[in-house]
């Protein structure tokens, strides 16, 4: 039987190892989700209320644990983990108060016909969720599905086994049924296999480009729908201010975030040109004031990233911006010493280099200079993703006008890009296909039935 290790990147300790599911464990898996679907799709609003809010308090019991997991398992600042873990207990407490209202039915009267509306659960769901952020992103998308009724199966990140397993000890400590929420240890190889389950309805897709390119094919070939979040190359446009420093410090933070490794982070600094040089000056200071370090000590604000791998790869799309004529101005390499690190980087690039065109899930900022604001409207739009962006302005009335016209799902006027249960999280373009959080989170994965009387 095949096995997958979790390694702790910081210094390659193996944290344990873990057996891959059989194809006939596989299956009673399938089969207990979508017998626990059953009875769950029936379940009050009370007794979910209830299970769900007390899941809350398991997840801030456990808090410790679980950022210890983070940071073992993918590298994650220990403290940036804990705070962000705050975030999962509320998300999760947001939606089991708001879930019943947002799901209830609605009565209509259209001259000769009344007719009302109601959110049925569609089975069993099949996750494919990514490492970066191993509890929040999978449960962003579990808990409102489950709260519409659904059960699911979910396919952890194979660096993150320990983080998969944790989520679904954590759902029946909380008192949940048997197959309501199941982790599952398995090849990738074998999503063909579950999307040819008539049990499996659905798929929830957190991953690049390329996984979609594989699994999508197989979701249209069994016409199982889908949400997907694929890709990021988040802008970050300065505008006039008599704050550049404090722009420049918002910025490093909101690239360097998860050490880079974070769908919403900005990886494209737009600055234009009456800012640039002063801008660039401040930019660049912040960005060389980073400790590298153990990511469990509170002084370390330079973890390593999750793999070697992806350390290449970074390697790899600096090297070819700089022969495309990037130019560094911080840093652009691999700290050879130590494992998994990469040096926190700015790259003064134009728009046909490759850290402009390509996401790099990474410390690595691309600075680029726009003509005024027209331009860096246009430079920030030019990209084949558009899940975030940021603008920073002194002038608030005019940048609400700039932000209507970047094409992205969300953008952020004088602040970081983040998200939270109650806002829309979504995106255009090839970033994917629908939103989560808010209402849409809970209705993504129903049939809104409509019934005419």
């Amino acid at each position: 039987m095949s096995k997958i290790q979790s390694i702790n990147p910081f210094n390659q300790e193996l944290n344990g190892e873990y057996e891959l599911l059989t194809r006939e464990e596989l299956n009673q898996k399938i089969v207990q989700s979508d017998m626990t679907f059953q009875s769950w799709k029936n379940t009050s609003f009370a007794e979910k209320k209830a299970l769900f809010l007390k899941l809350a308090d398991v997840f801030e019991k456990n808090q410790e644990e679980m950022a210890k997991i983070q940071t073992i398992e993918m590298g994650m600042l220990y403290s940036e983990s804990f705070a962000g873990l705050k975030n999962t207990s509320s998300l999760t407490r947001w939606f089991a108060n708001n879930f019943e209202e947002i799901l209830a039915d609605k009565e209509f009267d259209d001259e000769w016909v009344q007719w009302y509306t109601t959110y049925d659960p569609i089975g069993v769901l099949y996750g494919v969720a990514p490492w970066n952020f191993p509890f929040n992103q999978v449960l962003r998308a579990a808990i409102p599905n489950i709260l519409a009724g659904n059960t699911v199966i979910y396919k952890h990140a194979s660096n993150v086994p320990m983080a998969g397993e944790m989520i679904e000890k954590l759902f029946l400590e909380a008192g949940f049924p048997v197959g309501v929420y199941q982790n599952i240890i398995i090849s990738s190889r074998e999503s063909e296999h579950i999307l040819s389950r008539e049990e499996v309805k659905w798929v929830n897709l957190t991953w690049w480009e390329f996984a979609w390119q594989a699994l999508g094919s197989l979701a249209w070939k069994n016409l199982k729908p889908a949400v997907l979040e694929l890709g990021w190359n988040d802008a970050f446009i300065v505008c006039d201010s008599d704050d550049l420093d404090a722009i420049a410090l918002a910025a490093v933070k909101a690239r360097n975030a998860n050490w880079g490794q974070k769908c919403n982070s900005s990886k494209r600094i737009i600055v234009t040109q009456n800012n640039y040089e002063e801008f660039k000056s401040y930019f660049v200071k912040h960005m060389w004031d980073q400790k590298i370090g153990d990511p469990m000590l509170s002084e370390t604000n330079m973890p390593p990233l999750s793999s070697k791998k992806l350390v290449d790869e970074i390697d790899n799309q600096v090297k070819r911006t700089i022969i495309e004529g990037g130019k560094v101005l911080v840093w652009g390499k691999k700290i050879e010493w130590k494992w998994n690190f990469y040096a926190p980087t700015i790259l003064e690039v134009n728009e046909n280099m490759t850290s402009f065109k390509e996401e790099v899930f990474g410390p690595v900022a691309s600075l680029i200079k726009a003509k005024d604001l027209d331009d860096a409207v246009r430079i920030a739009n030019n990209s084949d993703f558009g899940l975030c962006a940021c603008v920073f302005w002194d002038n608030q009335e005019q940048t609400r006008a700039v932000a209507r016209q970047i094409h992205t799902g969300m953008v952020f006027i004088n602040k970081p890009a983040w998200s939270k249960a109650s806002l829309p999280f979504g995106w255009v373009k090839k970033s994917g296909f629908w939103k989560e959080n808010w209402p849409e989170g809970l209705k993504a994965f129903t049939n809104k039935k409509v019934i005419v009387y």
